[in-house]
Order: structure tokens, then C-alpha cells, then sequence
């Protein structure tokens, strides 16, 4: 498989399109070496004195590799999107290489040294904000390594202390966040750096047109249009922001021309919406408790699927006789969102004694994820044979819950703070899209009256 085949099933929010969604890769094979990127290779990464523990070594947390000294991943490697095709010519000015010193030798200033605990808290923080990903299978055990690993593997030593600090940032608040530009540095970014004649990923390694480059191809091989928005995004944000500590400062690879244009809430690839009767059938066939309860939240909630699943016992309180479930949305804000009376009576069952940790947990007692309950929705729609011809996504639940609102006169402000849109026009995005259909009907009445006898 090519990359031009793989990149394909990229899609908003770092999930892949349609079954692939469910799919973890076998095996993460896009970051470069540490010993061409500088990074250090006696299980260690070591950040301005602070030496954080890597996978497998001495002193790291349990259970953050499951790698034994020895053992071969299982399958093919883990096929970056965006990344260099076998056997294409590099794009021009691909020789062209720039040494990182070139740009970041002149720094403001040498960064201040903190105290190593203070340090250490704060990298320790990042670290459990960007977890782990799967990275392939030995002996049928899925392995895992973390994020902030990767990152060191597929980035020069000062570009890679750039982009721990610029994840730091609270304009990047959301875990989700963090975790979705990680992963677009290392899959998307690093290896068109290598394509491009580069050991390594650095600020200002790529040319504009090299991204322009890149961008056309995405568009040849048929990646949705959001999902290049967010790689360009992630690019762009990290070279402002290396602006602001680099002198001279980095040109940002990433112009308004590559950047596509993305009409909210219109076109064929849009999340499709449920009708009310869709989601009482799609409850109706339910298996269980834990089925009902996930399509009750989803649906109830508006959620996105990463705040249930992130959510912890001590989540679920009492206010004023009723139910209440505090949410972590984007931007780390806290809501406390009200649940239906049945929905809170599932939740407490499912809860029983416990008085800490998750608050979904699956049949192993292990914590409900997003790819959990990403099968669970679809294995409830197809059994309720809805959306026709499409997967009953997490997504799915939130653009009915949100378009249902709009339908029964909610005030378009009210749905706003509801659903957590930042831009009012995300929402008037869902109110267009459901009246758009309905005028166009209206229209095409209108016209075929003009055509009928009178009298």
C-alpha cells in the first residue's frame, strides 16, 4: 500500500473514514531514528536537566511498553498520511537542505533552566496529556508506545523542545488536541521532511512549495478536505509560534492559498443527520444495558465522544434532586451538563459501589474508549439499518441531538453555548443544512406550478 492509499482514510479529528475508523495500524514505522535526530537512545529523553523515563526503560511507569527486549512487531509498518510515495522523485528543491542551526541558532536568549521538579511536573503533565498510541502487535498483544517518544524519534533536539513547549501552550488546552497535532507532526509532517532530503523534522525544513506540492497530492488521492485543513493548521501554528522565539524567525510554510476552503454544514460528505424515530429504533436494538446507556449519553449530551470517555466517577453528581455529569470540553472548560432520569438511573447501575476511576468501563473492567464506543454505535445502526448506506458514527448522535434542538425552536444562542461552538456560524452551519433541503423543495414546487392548467 501506498501512502496515497493510506492517506485516504485520514479524517477530521485524526479518525479514520468508514471501517478504518476501527482499524489501529500494526505497526508505527514514521519517525526517524534517534540517532538522526539527535534524540537520545539510552532510553531516556532529556529536556533542559529533565530526564523523563522512555518505554522499556529503567524506572519507567508500568505498563507503558509491552515490548520485550528481542521481540519483532507483527505485520507491516504503520503508513504515514501525506508521506513520501515509493519510488516518486522528490519534489523541486528537495536538495535545498537548511540546517536547523541556520534557524534556530539565533534564539532569543538561551531558555530559562527551570528547577528540575518544576520541569519534571510540567513534562510529566504533557506526557500523560498526549498518552499512548498503538504501534503494531507482538504475539497478538497490541504494543504501545507514547506519543512524547515519537515525537522525540521524529524530530531534531531543539525543534522537538520547541514543540513540547508550544503544546504546552493554552491556546492547545485539549488533550485531544495535543494529541491531534502530535500525531500530525509525526505522520504527516516528519516523513515529507524525510521525503524532502531531511534526517529529521525541523521548523522551516519545508519550502511553500513543498506544502503546495503535498496539498495537490493529498487532493489527487481523494483526502477529505478537512483533514488537510487540520495538517496545514497544525504546521502553520507551530511555525507562528516558533516566530515568536526564533531570531530571525522561520517562514511559515503554510499561505492562505493551501489552506482549503470548507463551507460548514453543506456538501455529501457531511455528517448525516437521524430522524427521531431513527434513534428510538437505533435504542430499540440495544443488547444491553451498557449499548443503551451509550447511545443515551451520546444523544442526550451533544458530547463529543472523548469527554464521556474521559469522564471518572466523581464526574457524576447530585445537584437539587437531579443528576448531573461534569464534562472536560475544549479548551479544558467544565460543564456541568443534567441527565435525563433514566439515563442517570443506567448511569448509577453501571457505576454500583465504585467511588473512583472511569466512569464507563467496558466488560474487562478496563475504561470505555473512543474506538469502544465508536463499535458500539455502529453495530447498533447497522442492526437498526441507520444512517442507509453509512456508519452510525459518534458524531452522528451529536449532529442529531444539536440539529433535533434546532427543530424545536431552540434559540440558535442557546443551542450555541449547548453544543459548546465557539462560532456562532458552526451552528447556524447545522440550521442551514437541515433548512437547505427543505427550500430547495419549496423552489422546485414552485417552478412546476408555473407548468400546470388552470382551472
Amino acid at each position: 500500500m501506498t501512502v496515497d492509499d493510506a492517506a485516504p482514510r485520514m479524517a477530521e479529528g485524526g479518525r479514520t473514514d468508514g471501517a478504518a475508523d476501527r482499524a489501529v495500524p500494526d505497526a508505527d514505522q514514521g519517525s526517524a531514528s534517534p540517532s538522526a535526530t539527535g534524540a537520545p537512545s539510552s532510553g531516556a529523553l532529556l529536556l533542559q536537566g529533565v530526564v523523563l523515563p522512555a518505554s522499556g526503560a529503567a524506572g519507567a511507569a508500568p505498563g507503558t511498553s509491552n515490548v520485550a527486549q528481542g521481540d519483532a512487531l507483527d505485520g507491516p509498518g504503520e503508513e504515514a498520511p501525506g508521506g513520501p510515495q515509493g519510488g516518486a522523485p522528490p519534489p523541486p528543491g528537495a536538495g535545498e537542505r537548511r540546517t536547523e542551526a541556520e534557524l534556530a541558532a539565533a534564539a532569543v536568549g538561551p531558555p530559562a533552566r527551570p528547577a528540575t521538579r518544576l520541569a519534571a511536573d510540567a513534562l510529566g503533565q504533557l506526557d500523560a496529556d498526549l498518552g499512548q498510541v498503538q504501534v503494531g502487535r507482538v504475539g497478538g498483544r497490541p504494543v504501545h508506545r507514547r506519543r512524547i517518544e515519537l515525537l522525540a524519534e521524529a524530530c531534531t533536539p531543539q525543534t522537538f523542545a520547541l514543540v513540547l513547549d508550544w503544546l504546552s501552550s493554552t491556546r492547545r488546552a485539549s488533550p485531544a488536541t495535543k494529541r491531534n497535532y502530535a500525531d500530525d507532526l509525526r505522520r504527516v509532517w516528519a516523513p515529507l521532511a524525510r521525503e524532502v532530503g531531511h534526517e529529521a523534522f525541523f521548523v522551516g525544513c519545508l519550502t511553500r512549495d513543498q506544502v503546495r506540492m503535498w496539498r495537490l497530492r493529498q487532493e489527487r488521492a481523494g483526502v477529505a478536505k478537512r483533514s488537510i485543513g487540520r495538517y496545514v493548521a497544525c504546521l502553520s501554528s507551530l511555525h507562528t509560534y516558533a516566530a515568536g522565539r526564533l531570531d530571525p524567525p522561520p517562514r511559515n510554510p503554510v499561505t492562505q492559498d493551501d489552506r482549503p476552503r470548507i463551507e460548514a454544514g453543506r456538501g455529501a460528505g457531511s455528517t448525516p443527520v437521524l430522524e427521531v424515530e431513527q434513534v428510538r429504533a437505533v435504542a430499540a436494538a440495544a443488547s444491553g444495558e451498557l449499548d443503551l446507556l451509550v447511545v443515551m449519553l451520546l444523544y442526550s449530551l451533544a458530547g463529543r465522544v472523548t469527554e464521556l470517555c474521559a469522564a471518572d466517577v466523581g464526574d457524576l453528581v447530585d445537584d437539587g434532586g437531579r443528576a448531573h455529569l461534569v464534562v472536560t470540553r475544549k479548551g479544558g472548560k467544565r460543564r456541568r451538563m443534567p441527565l435525563p432520569p433514566r439515563c442517570a438511573d443506567l448511569l448509577r447501575r453501571h457505576v454500583g459501589d465504585r467511588t473512583g476511576g472511569p466512569l464507563l468501563l467496558d466488560a474487562k473492567g478496563d475504561r470505555l474508549d473512543r474506538h469502544d464506543v465508536d463499535r458500539i454505535s455502529t453495530r447498533l445502526g447497522r442492526a437498526a439499518g441507520v444512517p442507509p448506506g453509512r456508519d452510525l458514527t459518534p458524531h452522528v448522535w451529536r449532529a442529531s441531538r444539536i440539529t433535533h434542538m434546532l427543530d424545536d425552536g431552540v434559540p440558535l444562542a442557546e443551542v450555541q453555548e449547548f453544543a459548546d461552538h465557539v462560532n456562532p456560524a458552526t451552528t447556524i452551519g447545522y440550521w442551514e443544512r437541515r433548512n437547505q433541503g427543505k427550500r430547495a423543495a419549496a423552489h422546485a414546487d414552485r417552478a412546476a406550478a408555473v407548468f400546470e392548467q388552470p382551472g
